[in-house]
């Protein structure tokens, strides 16, 4: 039982690692000045979720070896550690969710920004009849 306390605060410690890596990318994301560090960033986010599942991988064989499962109400040290891991997880859902959010909204002001200067570039232009011109016609003369 005490292998599986030991690892359930290498989890916790992780989750705790995790969020602050959480609250670094999302700070990254918002201040345009540090969009530099978000590879970085991932890098470390990635490598942590490897190591957590791993983790997490020997805390689901344990708990098979010594026949116990969660909550593991059977022992209030490790359903303590447990519920913390939980509610943990459940904030880091959302503070993914919300750094998800902001990328999708700086995708699309870029996606908008784009297509406003490609319109800047090809302007619409209108016959008299009211048509789009399919080209636009230099008004500059070329000289011979």
């Amino acid at each position: 039982m005490l292998e599986l306390e030991d690892i359930l605060n290498n989890i916790t410690e992780m989750l705790q690692t995790l969020s602050e890596i959480l609250q670094t990318e999302q700070q990254i994301l918002i201040d345009n000045k540090l969009i530099n560090q978000l590879a970085d960033i991932i890098d470390r986010k990635s490598q942590l979720l490897i190591e957590l599942k791993l983790l997490d991988e020997k805390r689901v064989k344990l708990s098979q070896q010594l026949n116990i499962q969660p909550p593991y109400s059977e022992n209030p040290t490790v359903a303590a550690h447990w519920q913390t891991i939980t509610n943990t997880t459940k904030l880091l859902a959302n503070i993914n969710r919300d750094n998800g959010l902001i990328i999708e909204n700086r995708m699309n002001m870029t996606k908008q920004s784009i297509n406003y200067l490609k319109n800047l570039n090809n302007p619409a232009v209108y016959t008299n009849n009211g048509y789009q011109q399919t080209e636009v016609i230099s008004s500059k003369r070329a000289k011979v």
